[in-house]
């Protein structure tokens, strides 16, 4: 699951971490401007909830010491002054219709303008509470509560009044009736009430005046400066933690990506150390191994059969000698050390390889250890000698076209001179066959240089399609009389579906008609030559086999190999020009069988082939 996770986590795109983040920080500004405008809403509904109940309160304060119930001492004015000495309460004024300040809890406002009657009509002042947030001069803010002033026209029941206040009460309501019909004297209202005051005004019924209740905002301004001040701390630390969530989500990217290469960088490392064509032994400064590779081990510690056992072990009693000296040639001068040597095996032989010896030195200049490369020379070697047998061939085939040259004309010359020379005796007398033997034996020069001439021949080809059934049975007539004479049989089989194939038809003809004659040479006593040619795979497939004695196992390893022969009378050059014409081919010729059965030679052509120029 951990590493599920890992990889999850690896593989997100920085773009997606960097959306995420960007999304993070508007849901937090979204959080914190939802909770201002709720703590502002909040203190709105508070405030105006606290201004409805001490205006109710005012009316109520009012209504009472207007009754009379209040006595004769307090006034409106004095209930204005108490009731504005309460905490957060700035100020409560009565204002008439054109917005003059009827009432107000400091006197000294009484009859100065408080709102233009323009700005009091905006208002739209009804017998509900409102309120607004009003500039005051000094810079400061205060929250205002307003409504019609209505000190005499509550509708409440009566029942649970005590009966003297039932009385005043409804004595106070006809005069206030009798007042709005003009028939009654202005004496409905407690005596000295509202001493100092136009009464008339403010208890006008046609214009009833309003009331604003002005409340300081700055302990709730405060109040919610301390919210906001929390919530945007809250919202700096939950964006503290999404940032340092992205950072350490891109240091664990990183990381992740950074274990990752570092993993795929250890395994392609190993991978190639395991794998290279060399020998690897790694030695600390004290001379004990520490790693080696499996070639390593099969060349130079053929006794042990698993790493780890050499792991820890001296190298020198491990590393031959003449590998264990070339340490001690590396130096600041010469930092890497190469040489070829051989090495003495346990069976007796010896193996060429190429030895590398180095120091390994860290980036700070500090030597941690050696290491030791071998490298086996063997199919090297093998090459070099085949170069320069191929050398050697080479200036045999051109010491053969310039002897052959300067030989053939004057064994055409003893030819003729052996065929007039025969002619000029009678018919089987001993002169007549010297001169026959003569001749004979030219011929024979003559094939021999023939043979020579061809192994000298580059190994060009000339490609075309070609019909391989008929190309057999061309080939096959060429050596019939041969066949006859000798008592062997010739047997051709050719598969229906080869059709026609990429090749030279006459050099292969050459080839094949060497392979006829050493079959035939193979049985002096009769068999049978037996032809088989059918499609195998991409290959084209030629057989020929024989019913003679056979080849023994060292004579099949050198059988193509240029002037082996098993014959007396034999170049040994037939079989070692059919090889080189199969590889110009970019074919293959190997022998089958051969036993007391007889031999069998294989001949693979790819049938798309183009050859070799």
């Amino acid at each position: 699951m951990k590493k599920r996770i890992n990889n999850f986590l690896g593989n997100m795109s920085p773009w997606a971490v960097i959306g995420m983040s960007l999304i993070l920080v508007i849901v937090v500004l979204v959080l914190a401007f939802m909770n201002y405008n709720r703590e502002k809403q909040y203190m709105g509904r508070v405030l105006s909830e606290k201004g409805s109940a001490l205006i109710k309160a005012f009316e109520a304060g009012t209504r009472t010491g207007m009754m009379g119930m209040l006595g004769e001492g307090p006034n409106l004015q004095v209930l204005m002054q108490e009731i504005a000495t309460q905490p957060d309460i700035l100020y409560i004024a009565v204002v008439d219709s054109s917005g003059e300040i009827l009432a107000h809890s400091n006197e000294v406002e009484i009859g100065q303008q408080f709102i233009s009657e323009k700005d009091l009509t905006e208002l739209a002042v009804t017998k509900d509470s409102q309120w607004r947030v009003v500039d005051e001069p000094e810079g400061t803010k205060s929250f205002e509560v307003f409504k019609r002033f209505l000190p005499a026209l509550a509708q409440r029941t009566q029942s649970g009044l005590p009966a003297a206040m039932q009385q005043r009460r409804s004595q106070m309501m006809q005069r206030m009736m009798g007042r709005q019909s003009g028939g009654m004297s202005d004496d409905w209202c407690q005596p000295g009430w509202m001493s100092g005051l136009k009464q008339d005004r403010i208890l006008d019924p046609a214009e009833r005046p309003a009331i604003f209740i002005g409340m300081d905002v700055a302990p709730f301004e405060e109040a919610i400066a301390e919210d906001v001040s929390l919530t945007l701390t809250m919202s700096g630390i939950l964006l503290l933690l999404g940032l340092g969530g992205v950072v350490s989500l891109f240091w664990m990217q990183s990381h992740t990506r950074s274990k990752k290469l570092l993993q795929d960088s250890q395994a392609l490392t190993a991978e190639m150390v395991a794998n290279i064509p060399e020998g690897l032994v790694v030695c600390d400064p004290d001379g004990r191994i520490t790693y080696a590779n499996d070639i390593a081990l099969a060349l130079l510690a053929r006794d042990y059969d698993d790493i780890t056992r050499i792991v820890g072990q001296q190298a020198k009693t491990l590393l031959p000698d003449e590998l264990w000296v070339l340490r001690s040639s590396v130096n600041t001068e010469q930092q890497v050390v190469e040489k070829e040597m051989e090495l003495a095996l346990n069976d007796g032989h010896k193996l060429p390889i190429a030895a590398v010896v180095t120091d390994i030195i860290t980036e700070e200049g500090v030597n941690v250890g050696q290491l030791f490369m071998v490298r086996d020379l063997s199919q090297v070697k093998e090459l070099q000698e085949e170069v320069r047998k191929a050398d050697r061939m080479a200036a045999i085939g051109h010491l053969a076209a310039g002897v052959a040259h300067e030989v053939r004309n004057p064994l055409s010359s003893i030819k003729g001179y052996a065929t007039y020379f025969g002619s000029l005796f009678d018919e089987g007398s001993d002169n007549r066959k010297a001169a026959e033997v003569m001749t004979s034996e030219v011929d024979r020069l003559n094939r021999v240089i023939s043979e020579l001439l061809e192994m000298a021949r580059p190994a060009d080809v000339k490609l075309r399609d070609t019909d391989v059934s008929t190309l057999l049975e061309s080939s096959l007539r060429l050596v019939k009389q041969e066949a006859e004479s000798a008592g062997v049989s010739v047997s051709l089989e050719t598969s229906k579906d080869i059709g026609d194939v990429i090749l030279d038809p006459d050099r292969m003809t050459q080839a094949m008609i060497n392979l006829y004659v050493n079959a035939i040479q193979a049985m002096p006593d009769g068999g049978t030559l037996a032809v088989d040619a059918n499609r195998h795979g991409a290959f084209l497939q030629l057989t020929v086999s024989d019913t003679g004695a056979g080849l023994s196992d060292a004579d099949v390893s050198r059988i193509f190999d240029p002037y082996f022969t098993t014959k007396q009378t034999g170049t040994g050059l037939g079989l070692a020009i059919v090889s080189k014409i199969v590889e110009a081919h970019s074919g293959e010729i190997k022998v089958e069988y051969t036993g007391p059965n007889g031999t069998a030679f294989t001949i693979l052509i790819p049938i798309e082939s183009k050859g070799t120029a």
